[in-house]
């Protein structure tokens, strides 16, 4: 009987890479380590095990990409290739009309919107079509979730998300951080401004990880809490750099652009690569991320509760990895996981809960503590 086959487009990445050796462990996965390095496939290939995975060289700027992939007749599609914010619904759209689950990591709000236009076509056809299956929004939504079982009884949420510097970083991500900084974003309750990387704050995380400076970032968070959480009256939800030096200059460049003064950063992603690099001896492995959740019941009693989650040893980039690995094992109904028979489109909030998420991480170095 021959192996499920989930290609994991991008699967040689910083968070592909962790994706298909997560799901080549189970070994009841036939894994395609996909995208248009050939030699980067090939060395994840080698890494996890050729009797495990296997790679096919697909360049997604090329009208023949999609046919290709469509070939190799995937159960499920794991699209790990951004910035999702330039990529269009081309993809996601011919795997729903072919009968193909599809998820992705995505972390652009847009793309949380948009994933629903599919929804008629992903239930005529009895598939999945997920975006947003990682830290943002899948996680913490979990975590608020877990935090205020009453969602109508949430009033006010504050999240910040700080790796450490040593964590793997790519270009997708740096342009993704850049190509909103400066820019208005809408905020997720109320009406005043707020732009990318505004907002200059700072969160005392507990050791290893320390003081962190925190700033706004354009997340599916936006798009989607005010309706999850009717009550809501205050909400953010910030990221940070962990040299300070590098966060204070973003904060600075956001404010160039907001006024006018510097041009759209994008194609200054591969410069600030550099520069960071150039920083990685002063850095650490380690990264935390809190959330913070203020509740009212109908007798207008206030409750707060948190919760931290610390990583060390650099395995942080396991944590936006794990729960596209999770949501697919739960398509394959693989033993030991509750099957996951929502059908449609939609972006990946509701489906998993933090104590599931938590065990995919099991083994790594990551702890995850909270107060309620």
């Amino acid at each position: 009987m021959s192996l499920p086959v989930v290609l994991i487009l991008g699967g040689y990445g910083v968070f592909g890479r962790r994706i298909a050796a997560n799901l080549a462990r189970t070994g009841a996965i036939d894994v395609i380590v996909a995208g248009r390095n050939a030699v980067a496939a090939g060395n994840t290939v080698r890494v996890i095990g050729a009797d495990r995975a296997r790679l096919l060289a697909v360049n997604m700027s090329r009208p023949a990409a999609i046919t290709q992939i469509i070939a190799q007749k995937p159960a499920i599609v794991v699209d790990a290739l951004g910035p999702f914010q330039t990529r269009n619904l081309a993809l996601p759209r011919t795997c729903a009309e072919r009968g193909i689950h599809y998820v992705d990591i995505a972390d652009a709000r847009a793309r949380a919107v948009e994933i629903a236009s599919l929804d008629s076509a992903a239930r005529l056809e009895n598939v999945a079509i997920i975006s947003g299956a990682s830290t943002l929004p899948a996680f913490t939504t979990a975590i608020v979730d877990e935090l205020a079982p009453n969602p109508r009884e949430v009033v006010a949420i504050d999240v910040g998300i700080s790796p450490g510097h040593r964590a793997p970083r790519g270009v997708a991500t740096v342009s993704a951080i850049l190509s909103y900084c400066g820019k208005p974003i809408p905020p997720i309750c109320g009406n005043r401004p707020e732009y990318g990387w505004g907002d200059l704050t700072s969160h005392e995380y507990p050791a290893p990880v320390g003081k962190r400076w925190l700033s706004n970032v354009d997340t599916p968070e936006r798009a989607l809490w005010r309706r999850r959480y009717p009550a809501l009256e205050a909400a953010s939800i910030r990221a940070g750099f962990e040299i300070g030096g590098l966060h204070l200059m973003l904060s600075g460049l956001s404010r160039g652009v907001r006024l006018g003064v510097l041009p759209r950063l994008t194609r200054c992603a591969k410069a600030f690569l550099k520069i960071a690099d150039f920083f990685d001896a002063l850095g650490t492995d380690s990264g935390a991320m809190h959330v913070e959740v203020l509740t009212r019941d109908k007798n207008a009693r206030s409750d707060s509760r948190s919760a931290i989650l610390i990583a060390e040893s650099g395995d942080g980039p396991q944590v936006p990895a794990a729960p596209a690995a999770l949501v697919v094992k739960k398509l394959l109904r693989l033993p030991g996981y509750a099957p996951l028979e929502t059908r449609g489109a939609f972006p990946c909030i509701g489906l998993l809960t933090r104590a599931e998420i938590m065990n995919e991480l099991a083994g790594f170095a990551i702890r995850y503590e909270s107060s309620r």
